[in-house]
């Protein structure tokens, strides 16, 4: 998931292991060690495009790492906090939650982590939750930005109202509410996490009766939900010459319509053996459809990762594609390319009324 929430969950979990040791510092430390896997982001500079797909949410997402983390980061850090009591066991438990909370928000969303590294580069993607999803994040920022909040509203009271012979710059304590206030966030998250597994086992419920009439011999390879919510669900159904495309809303009124997506791969085949174009096929899962550009330029779109509707243009934009070539040279170049002109806020828009199942606009899109 995205930086902040990774942040901010391992926040809550600093507050709720370490906090009542050390008070804020407990939150100070899960923002470091809550992001600290995604920093595998610093090697990538030196590796070329393959290895930077294969490198992210690799070994630093693993389980080996998470026990390694907490062995190698346990005793230093009980060292530095020692005059607090802080033990070896409780500053590697800590590391190991951080840590492990960190890859399992990741686990949750479609992109994919490499969780059995170095045994298997398989990817674990549990698809049920989006990226970006305000509705998780939220509770933990509340509680992350509680204290800094306190101490400055706490500071204004007593310079305003301190009764005499007090100090004004008496740093204040306020632990069990800010424990108790971890604990009520990671809770409301977590009942959040519950509700998006319900919402999805409804969605391939609903899917996958409907498309047996609908798409036969089909395969539905997964079912993900759209940009920062749970209500509305994408369906990816297989068959062997493309993709159909289908989503469902618990407000639907009937059945929802198909986008048919051809596969074209024969327009990828001169880019076999080449390295990017089998690290994009491992990182696709083997889910992805090739387009043409007028300028020669071979498209691959990864079929997992969903699109945007540009509402202007009454089209389907695909949101992760590379562009791929040959140069001067006869060396493969390959460029990744996200969707950018359209408009945003109506493509937001569009979701929000097809979550309440109007489809007449969504489903009159051009696909691609």
């Amino acid at each position: 998931m995205d930086s902040i929430t990774q942040a901010a969950l391992g926040g809550v979990v600093g507050e709720l292991v370490l906090g009542r040791k050390i008070g804020w510092k407990g939150m100070a430390w899960g923002l470091f060690f809550g992001t600290l896997p995604d920093l595998d982001i610093l090697l990538m500079p030196f590796m070329d495009q393959a290895e930077r797909l294969r490198w992210h949410r690799g070994i630093s997402h693993s389980i080996v790492m998470m026990f390694v983390a907490a062995l190698v980061f346990a005793k230093p850090l009980a060292w530095v906090h020692r005059e607090k009591g802080v033990s070896a066991r409780r500053a590697g438990w800590f590391v190991f939650l951080a840590w492990s909370t960190h890859v399992l928000i990741d686990v949750f969303t479609s992109y994919g982590t490499q969780v059995f590294e170095p045994f298997s580069d398989r990817r674990v993607a549990w698809s049920n939750v989006f990226i970006i999803d305000l509705f998780f994040t939220l509770p933990l920022l509340v509680c992350l930005f509680y204290w800094p909040w306190k101490v400055v509203a706490h500071g204004w009271a007593r310079r305003t109202w301190r009764k005499e012979g007090e100090d004004p710059d008496e740093e204040p304590e306020f632990p069990e509410f800010t424990r108790r206030c971890a604990a009520a966030a990671i809770s409301v998250s977590c009942l959040y996490v519950v509700f998006t597994l319900v919402m999805k086992l409804w969605a391939v419920d609903q899917m996958k009766t409907q498309m047996v009439e609908a798409v036969p011999g089909g395969t539905l390879v997964t079912v993900a939900p759209t940009v920062s919510n749970a209500l509305l669900w994408r369906g990816l159904i297989e068959t062997k010459a493309g993709y159909f495309l289908t989503y469902w809303s618990p407000f639907d009124d009937g059945p929802a319509g198909y986008d048919y997506v051809p596969k074209q791969r024969e327009l990828a085949a001169k880019f076999e053996g080449e390295k990017m174009f089998e690290a994009l096929k491992w990182f696709t899962e083997g889910h992805w459809v090739a387009r043409e550009l007028p300028d020669g330029r071979v498209v691959m779109v990864d079929m997992r990762l969903g699109e945007v509707r540009d509402v202007e243009g009454k089209q389907m934009l695909p949101i992760f594609q590379w562009r791929m070539r040959y140069d001067e040279d006869g060396k493969s170049e390959v460029e990744q390319y996200r969707p950018q002109d359209f408009e945003m806020k109506k493509a937001m828009g569009l979701i929000f009324e097809r979550i309440g199942g109007k489809r007449t606009e969504w489903e009159s899109m051009e696909s691609f």
